[in-house]
């Protein structure tokens, strides 16, 4: 039976062209080389060589033979390329579920860091409530995902992210465009675009109203945080929204102002518990951290 180790010395010294020259290229002795090539060719039957003095001359034979063994250490070639790209992660996919906010802006820089030294890695981003994105996740449809939410959640590993500030959206002819700052009082009377009754943000503002004893007017009322801000600068109202739907929605006549007491935007990396994450999906949560540390938005 045919060994590795006779095959490779073979390819060595067809590639080379001499037993001495393949000595050096492998690291050893050329009384090695010259065992290794007549075992072999005790194996196959036939002549490898005719040896004219000290040059050495492939057969027909040889020829012939080399082209399999070329192909067989092409295969392992590519072998050995693939396991340094899943070394260096550089290879395979990763399938992202991502809070609908994030999605707009922030996740494109994430990506776009992430797969830049990476050609041949494919990303799957799906974006939607977060709630639908925690499922996701746990039910192991998505290596990752980044969802507004905090505690416990089943079958999901939540790795609390740096709490941000809620920001608060008014028109640039509104009179409390003249504030830094905008407190609960200021919103007296006013017309506020509320977030749907099931968002976390609309909860913990609406705690805020209640202990201010503020009273708004709620005409409108909407799921996205980006129709709010539309809704905002058609001059429809006043709203409070994620640092990341405000940062990329558009300016058109809008401005963002601080609210204090602050509304703390909550968010998280999720993971599939039960389980440690594959090579690639952890250097996705460390490009997620970076563009996190990259921000410029307010912090509790």
């Amino acid at each position: 039976m045919l060994q590795s180790r006779q095959l490779e010395i073979f390819r060595a010294v067809m590639l080379t062209g001499g037993m001495r020259t393949a000595s050096d290229m492998v690291g050893i002795t050329q009384p090695a080389i010259s065992r290794l090539i007549r075992d072999l060719e005790a194996d196959v039957g036939f002549s490898l060589f005719e040896r004219l003095g000290n040059r050495l001359r492939p057969t027909e034979e040889a020829m012939m033979l080399y082209k399999e063994v070329s192909r067989h250490f092409e295969g392992i070639d590519r072998i050995d390329k693939v396991v340094q790209n899943i070394r260096m992660s550089r290879l395979g996919s990763v399938r992202v579920a991502c809070y609908t906010a994030l999605a707009i802006n922030f996740m494109s820089d994430v990506i776009e860091t992430f797969a830049a030294d990476r050609p041949d890695v494919s990303i799957y981003l799906h974006d939607d409530a977060s709630q639908v994105v925690l499922e996701l996740v746990a039910l192991h449809h998505f290596d990752i995902g980044v969802a507004f939410a905090k505690g416990d959640y089943p079958g999901v590993f939540l790795e609390p992210l740096p709490t941000l500030c809620a920001v608060c959206i008014v028109p640039e002819t509104h009179r409390l465009n003249r504030k830094d700052v905008i407190s609960p009082t200021d919103l007296e009377g006013e017309t506020l675009i509320s977030l749907g009754m099931n968002s976390l943000l609309r909860m913990q503002l609406d705690a805020v109203l209640a202990e201010h004893n503020v009273t708004c007017q709620r005409r409108i009322e909407t799921t996205f945080a980006m129709s709010a801000c539309d809704l905002v600068s058609r001059g429809l109202g006043v709203a409070l929204v994620d640092p990341f739907t405000a940062d990329a929605y558009p300016s058109r006549g809008l401005s963002r102002k601080s609210f204090a007491p602050a509304v703390p935007y909550n968010f998280g990396i999720a993971l599939p518990s039960g389980k440690a994450p594959p090579r690639l999906v952890e250097d996705f949560r460390a490009s997620i951290w970076q563009a996190i540390d990259r921000l410029p938005f307010e912090r509790l």
